[in-house]
């Protein structure tokens, strides 16, 4: 079950409905076990992994700013003519800064503009409101991708073996020696798509998958065959 749906029960007196990237998600009991149980199994996991501390605090705080981008909002800047977003300012654009350590001008630049550079020049680039919002869910995404890479390291840390021996330094005392023989790996991939209307993402993602299963395929069946040549 998901670390971040369950993590609105950090937020005091919010529920999932308080945040938009979780508010669809309707199902109480999952598995037998309700929300808080699956919450306090996660943190007992992390825990498990020796993710403690002000470590367990950082990647908490991390996935709360995933879940606080997800409420910001944008307005057309009447201000400006043509394209030009505003930030709308209130609780969830305060919680998001506090959380993050940064200006609410910083976010807001980060958010509804763009860099781009043309003949040596940098030349900033207004957002429209739908290109800001884009642009708001992308960090979300990049921020909660980091954190996954980051438990899939520690995870990897923790389970590879430690090979004890090796050569001894000048003093006489023996080193350690580490020694990785695996990892855990972990692929999120959209299954096969057909839709009525089929756009170049499911291109995209039926190509990919295609290409995972003749990889499948060559590791798991050709090996075997290979062996009885």
């Amino acid at each position: 079950f998901s670390f971040k749906e369950n993590l609105f029960k950090g937020f005091g007196s919010a529920t999932r409905d308080s945040f938009r990237y979780v508010e669809d998600v309707d199902t109480e009991i999952i598995g037998g076990m309700t929300d808080a149980e699956h919450f306090d199994k996660t943190i007992s996991a992390l825990k498990t992994f020796g993710i403690e501390g002000e470590e367990l605090h950082t990647l908490m705080r991390a996935l709360c700013i995933v879940l606080q981008l997800g409420n910001l909002t944008f307005e057309p800047d009447p201000s400006v003519d043509g394209e030009g977003t505003l930030l709308v300012a209130g609780d969830e654009l305060e919680k998001v800064t506090h959380l993050m350590g940064i200006g609410q001008e910083e976010i807001k630049n980060a958010i509804t503009t763009r860099l781009v550079k043309a003949r040596g020049e940098e030349l900033v680039a207004r957002l429209t409101p739908t290109q800001s919002r884009d642009s708001c869910d992308a960090l979300a995404k990049e921020i909660y991708s980091q954190v996954s890479i980051v438990l899939l390291r520690k995870m990897n840390d923790m389970t590879c073996p430690v090979q004890l021996g090796g050569n001894a330094d000048q003093a006489g005392n023996e080193k350690t020696k580490e020694k990785i023989v695996g990892c855990i790996s972990l692929l999120d991939l959209f299954g096969f798509e057909t839709f009525k209307k089929n756009n170049f993402e499911q291109l995209c993602i039926n190509y990919a998958n295609e290409h995972l299963q003749n990889r499948y395929v060559l590791d798991n069946f050709q090996s075997v065959k290979d062996d009885y040549e």
